[in-house]
């Protein structure tokens, strides 16, 4: 018999870079041999994050839970889990948690390991930390246009990890990064802080080399204020929407990508707004083109990938899916994102149709377990349904 998958869930803050270190850690085990299945989340439908691992591998090893975090949709993602093994056969399994999720430890570990719900090993629960979002953290003592409880929210994320990934440090100087490494090895001792960069894949290979069944993963299980955690989560307007881009002739998807998520971005800044991560994904007949945004004052960064000769003539439809998570009220997102589009669009020379849009702030946190390690609680029966009691 062979063993069960190894599961292991990828945490971090909104724009942390999880997806692309997803793609690029799936990429590279598929080459080595290794069967490999993704699955993402989110409070809505309608992701880039989907998308983007089902470039990389077949569409039977992505899944996709939506509606809520990991925690919130447990037998979801027990039932995802159970999906998943029987279709694509993986030998690991990469969660990828919601960006303004925490608990995970005790939310999602636990109750796999305890109430044995799903047939899979256990590894290291992983968190990224953004090289350039921690930097203003130590410069600052604060993440910049963001409220305190987010803050709390980002250092509750870094606390529970059982490795930490230092991501972007392709973006600051060596020094630096050093510097950032040694300030998370302090403040977490016993926890392996490995420098990478998702995007160039430098690194990568020895976070792989780690990745095997531990029994204290996710026993890093801390006590939680749950009314901070809600606030922090509710302070962000929440955006998803799906629809389609029409180029004229010899248009350029990459212009009206850029164009969008900077005109996001300059609202953003007028208002005072924090920008926690706004992507977005046009996708053709030609190729597809992805764009990122992960600061207020920050200039979008868009890849192209083509699959087809380009002509530069034919008119083209582009399938569109956007994702913004911006500190604002859910209403006032709306807007921005909707006058974004029409300048795109006098920018580019094109024609956007919205097809659906979500807007909100994620609802209160309310998880379906949530368990102490076997070894600290005498009653983990107890704690099933909802916080700890």
């Amino acid at each position: 018999m062979t063993d069960p998958p190894l599961l292991v869930g990828i945490g971090g803050f909104l724009g942390a870079g999880k997806t692309t270190l997803i793609v690029s850690a799936a990429t590279r085990l598929r080459a080595a041999g290794t069967r490999v299945a993704v699955i993402t989340n989110d409070q809505a439908t309608g992701l880039v994050d989907t998308a983007q691992a089902r470039d990389a591998l077949d569409i039977a090893n992505v899944a996709e839970i939506a509606g809520g975090c990991f925690c919130c949709r447990f037998d979801d993602l027990a039932r995802t889990l159970h999906e998943v093994i029987d279709r694509a056969q993986p030998d690991i399994i990469l969660a990828e948690a919601v960006g303004s999720c925490t608990d995970l430890a005790a939310t999602v570990y636990q109750p796999i390991r305890q109430l044995r719900l799903a047939p899979v090993r256990l590894g290291p629960l992983t968190v990224i930390a953004d090289a350039l979002r921690l930097r203003s953290l130590a410069r600052f003592g604060a993440l910049p246009q963001l409220n305190e409880d987010v803050g709390y929210l980002y250092g509750q994320q870094l606390a529970e990890a059982d490795v930490l990934l230092l991501n972007k440090i392709d973006l600051v100087p060596p020094e630096e990064a050093a510097t950032l490494r040694a300030r998370l090895a302090r403040q977490h001792p016993g926890v392996p802080v490995l420098p990478v960069s998702a995007l160039a894949g430098d690194g990568l290979d020895a976070w792989l080399e780690a990745l095997v069944e531990r029994t204290s993963s996710g026993n890093r299980t801390l006590d939680r204020d749950y009314d901070r955690y809600a606030d922090a989560e509710a302070c962000l307007g929440w955006l998803n929407l799906e629809g389609s881009v029409a180029l004229a002739a010899g248009g350029d998807a990459a212009t009206w990508a850029r164009e969008a998520l900077a005109q996001i971005g300059r609202q953003a800044a007028s208002a005072g707004a924090a920008v926690a991560h706004v992507k977005l994904r046009l996708e053709g007949a030609s190729g597809a083109v992805r764009a990122n945004l992960t600061a207020t004052g920050e200039q979008p960064y868009v890849t192209r990938s083509v699959t087809a000769t380009p002509g530069g003539s034919a008119p083209e439809r582009m399938a569109l899916v956007l994702n913004a998570r911006v500190a604002t009220e859910p209403e006032a997102l709306r807007g921005w994102v909707e006058a974004a589009l029409h300048h795109a669009d006098g920018a580019a020379g094109t024609r956007t149709q919205v097809a659906s849009l979500l807007c909100f702030s994620p609802a209160r946190p309310v998880p379906t377990h949530r368990l102490q390690p076997a070894s600290q609680s005498p009653s983990p029966a107890a704690l099933i349904g909802g916080e700890r009691t």
